[in-house]
């Protein structure tokens, strides 16, 4: 009896934590870099030239993604390092008949003289994952291809961008470690920089991440701390910096709960330069999926100067970010949630308070 009475508290735990893992998935998209369409303006002006640029340390990284690539030299500014994104898996090994792997040549062409760059590996649709972590056949072609690609054009390092959305099962959460583990020793042997990006909601959504374990399987870690009220979700700001009691979670929240196992020199916080633009009803739920917009389209389309009727525009004191409620032309209210340099700024002041002075931001042609 007493077994039995056991095994039902077990099996009742293990239902709660799948229910609740399955609600958030539900309205929440993966917490990945936003890809806009290749008509997103680019390229982006000089940051000496954007209001508020002075807070960006100029040892910090500049993510550019193969679609914002053009044939102008990349206008970093004062950014140092920067991250193309990306190559991506196929079938067997690295994906080379894809636009972000036959694009390097164009980006490294692009690149000025004096900077250093990455290359991001992009894994990030969850299926294709879940193939590869079971087949290290698989994982060597692409350890392999990886590290080649990198060598072959310059690249002083490699980020690995695993986007996993699971329950975590100790199965996967091995699989995760040891492909890791594996990558991270390949790439070291052959002197290359390795990093890896970790969900910012890694500890508050239930991710099959061990951050314990990982901690150990690479040089640096970049944390994505964006895209935390996802489209499919309810308004929201991007990644509020404080506010965890309104909105579940926070960014002072999530520095504590990394850097229990990272130390803050081998952390960087990745900052979001973009907002979702979301159609609601009368009580200010999504009726709709966010529409992802740039930093700099907000710009001309809000800040300077409004183009819409009932423009409200608000920065949270909880978040740091702003809120703009508005109506369009169908008579229809939306909420717009976005980060800007102001709000990066004072993140970046909590941060490094914490000890925490590595920062990278996503993505050029967005501000």
């Amino acid at each position: 009896m007493r077994k039995l009475f056991f095994l039902l508290i077990v099996f009742g735990i293990i239902a709660f934590l799948g229910f609740k893992y399955v609600r958030q998935s539900v309205s929440n998209d993966l917490a990945k870099p936003v890809s806009l369409p290749s008509s997103t303006p680019s390229p982006a002006p000089s940051l000496k030239q954007v209001k508020g640029a002075k807070s960006i340390d100029i040892s910090q990284s500049l993510f550019v993604p193969y679609w914002a690539v053009g044939s102008d030299k990349i206008d970093a500014g004062d950014f140092k390092n920067i991250l193309y994104f990306g190559i991506t898996p196929g079938t067997n090994g690295i994906n080379k008949t894809e636009a972000g792997y036959t694009g390097i040549d164009k980006f490294v062409a692009s690149v000025p003289n004096g900077h250093r760059t990455e290359l991001v590996i992009r894994m990030i649709d969850s299926n294709t994952n879940f193939a590869i972590l079971k087949d290290q056949a698989r994982q060597s072609s692409i350890i392999k291809d990886s590290i080649s690609i990198a060598k072959e054009n310059g690249f002083s390092g490699i980020v690995l961008d695993l986007e996993v959305s699971a329950v975590p099962f100790d199965s996967l959460i091995k699989q995760i470690n040891e492909f890791t583990n594996r990558f991270y020793g390949e790439a070291k042997n052959k002197n290359l920089h390795f990093s890896l990006m970790l969900y910012g909601d890694s500890f508050y959504r239930l991710r099959p991440f061990d951050i314990k374990a990982l901690s150990k399987n690479a040089d640096s870690f970049l944390i994505m701390a964006y895209d935390f009220s996802k489209s499919r979700g309810n308004p929201g700001p991007n990644f509020p910096l404080k506010g965890k009691e309104i909105y579940g979670y926070d960014m002072a929240r999530m520095s504590e709960d990394f850097l229990q196992f990272l130390p803050p020199e081998k952390t960087s916080v990745a900052f979001g330069l973009f907002g979702y633009d979301w159609t609601v009803d009368d009580k200010g739920s999504a009726a709709s999926s966010g529409e992802a917009k740039t930093y700099q389209q907000i710009k001309k389309e809000f800040l300077n100067g409004c183009k819409h009727k009932d423009c409200d525009i608000k920065r949270k004191n909880d978040s740091v970010e702003t809120e703009i409620t508005y109506t369009d032309g169908d008579n229809k209210k939306h909420i717009l949630w976005f980060e800007d340099l102001e709000s990066v700024a004072k993140k970046k002041k909590y941060l490094q308070e914490k000890g925490i002075n590595n920062f990278s931001f996503w993505a050029y042609s967005y501000f």
